[in-house]
């Protein structure tokens, strides 16, 4: 501790008072820290990316400057940090069409819709919804991506309560391939429907391919084809019975004489479960009742789920700076995969190769018979299980249907190709190549100026949404599947510490 007073007419500091000597331990009580002497602290933290939790915010001002904050002063403080790296939301939404147009005119082709809403000619327009889907990412995908699309929504964190709807494909190499990405007021059938219309209008004519909401379609999309995700209709059956094995063996069945042994077989174990399933279509959740068409015998919408955590950290930020992070993520992701591409070798890529393999390990437990022509007859080793099927390598088919399902050989077909001398990959879908994979991601999106550059739109300054609030309480906690571990250790928060109820 020192003191020092001025010295009068002169500019010396005279030293009063030293303790030099420190008998004190580190003291945390210290409150008088305010938000915005924290924002400016953490601003250099966020600017440089880190995951800046209101822990972590507590944490540092601790560690840093001894003081203690609220999880409440932690908030407002990186809420103004925040404000100051990314700028601040209502000002963003003002500044929605220079956006748009800087992104046409850097990607010349892409599709950038506005839905606004303006009940008087007297009011600003508001915002509603927002549509991007760029030019190189169609290219890439109507080229060499299999025409199988899956659909997903996920919580946008900001100010402003909306959601984010993603579309997206499966590439050659069967990783997730982003297509389109709207921001809507909420996840309704309208908002699905505005963002699906858009989609396919930048696709094409969907008619003569099928692709891959259950309302939506039947209304506006006659002749596409919809698939459940595996892992939500197995949760809807699971609440009440626990039939995993036998579900899964009928979801997985690829062909209508199998299908109808599993459901002859599950309605013996449980009668409920099997009306439950026996009222949906089996187009949508069986692969004996999907078409050939996609060439991917899918089942979960795992992609979807992907690309929504990789996201995850720009679904807090406002939202141009959430779209432009997301335009960023895409651009170096397609230029480090069409790095990758030119080192692929072989006829067919890693991933489905990988699977080809397992498929032909399981071969050997089946014996082929030459038919003449290109046709076998393929059973089993075992004489106990009397399984046949016909395979036609020049059909390039199998009485099983998996290998028009999935594009690749099946256990059958790898058996009767062995005994002909070939090689599987050699039979395998254009889709798997190496020359696809290139063709999917040889386009290049173009990188965007910086705010600084952006064309003036001489249009009406857009207002923010309304912030919808949901009626109810708000749910603290998530929601548990029937089969979790309800008696797990409840935590309680009470300000910066957990405690457990257990030690109470």
């Amino acid at each position: 501790m020192a003191f020092a007073g001025k010295v009068e007419k002169s500019g010396y500091v005279r030293l009063k008072t030293l303790k030099s000597k420190h008998t004190c331990g580190r003291n945390y009580s210290g409150r008088i820290a305010s938000s915005n002497w924290i924002a400016k602290k953490i601003t250099n933290n966020l600017s440089r990316g880190e995951d800046m939790k209101l822990g972590t915010v507590i944490q540092t001002i601790q560690e840093k400057y001894m003081a203690n904050i609220s999880v409440w002063k932690a908030y407002w403080a990186r809420r103004k940090a925040r404000e100051v790296v990314h700028g601040k939301a209502v000002q963003q939404y003002g500044r929605i069409r220079d956006y748009c147009a800087k992104v046409f005119r850097a990607n010349p082709g892409s599709t950038l819709k506005l839905k606004l809403d303006r009940p008087c000619p007297t009011i600003q327009p508001r915002f509603v919804r927002m549509y991007m889907y760029l030019d190189a990412v169609k290219k890439g995908f109507l080229a060499a991506c299999r025409p199988i699309i899956g659909f997903d929504g996920c919580h946008l964190k900001s100010d402003h309560g909306q959601q984010l709807l993603v579309a997206v494909g499966r590439d050659p190499n069967d990783n997730y391939f982003p297509l389109a990405v709207t921001a809507v007021e909420a996840e309704t059938k309208d908002s699905w429907a505005w963002f699906l219309e858009l989609l396919l209008q930048d696709i094409g004519d969907f008619t003569n391919k099928k692709w891959g909401l259950l309302q939506v379609f039947h209304e506006m999309l006659l002749g596409v084809e919809h698939r459940f995700c595996l892992r939500h209709l197995y949760a809807n059956c699971k609440k009440a019975f626990v039939l995993r094995d036998l579900i899964l063996s009928t979801v997985k069945a690829t062909y209508v004489e199998e299908w109808n042994r599993k459901m002859d077989r599950l309605k013996e174990v449980n009668k409920e479960c099997y009306d439950k399933l026996a009222a949906l279509d089996p187009k949508v959740w069986t692969k004996s009742h999907f078409t050939p068409y996609a060439k991917s015998d899918m089942l979960m919408n795992n992609i979807s789920e992907t690309f929504n955590g990789q996201i995850l950290e720009a679904r807090d930020k406002p939202i141009l700076t959430m779209f432009e992070w997301i335009i960023c993520y895409w651009m170096g992701r397609f230029a480090e995969k069409k790095k990758k591409g030119a080192k692929f070798m072989g006829k067919i890529l890693p991933k489905p190769r990988k699977r080809l393999d397992i498929i032909c390990r399981r071969s050997m437990e089946w014996q082929p018979r030459w038919a003449g022509d290109l046709k076998y007859e393929v059973s089993h080793k075992n004489k106990m299980i009397q399984e046949r099927f016909v395979v036609d390598l020049l059909a390039g088919s199998c009485s099983c249907r998996f290998w028009g399902l999935a594009g690749m050989p099946c256990q059958h077909a790898c058996s009767a190709i062995f005994m002909k001398g070939d090689n599987p990959e050699d039979y395998c879908s254009n889709y798997y190549t190496p020359a696809a994979y290139l063709a999917c991601y040889e386009t290049t999106l173009n990188p965007i100026n910086g705010e600084n550059m952006w064309p003036k739109v001489e249009l009406e300054t857009i207002r923010p949404p309304i912030f919808r609030v949901k009626p109810g309480r708000p749910r603290r906690v998530r929601i548990r599947e029937h089969d979790e571990d309800r008696s797990q250790t409840k935590l309680r928060r009470s300000g910066t510490s957990v405690t457990c109820s257990n030690c109470d």
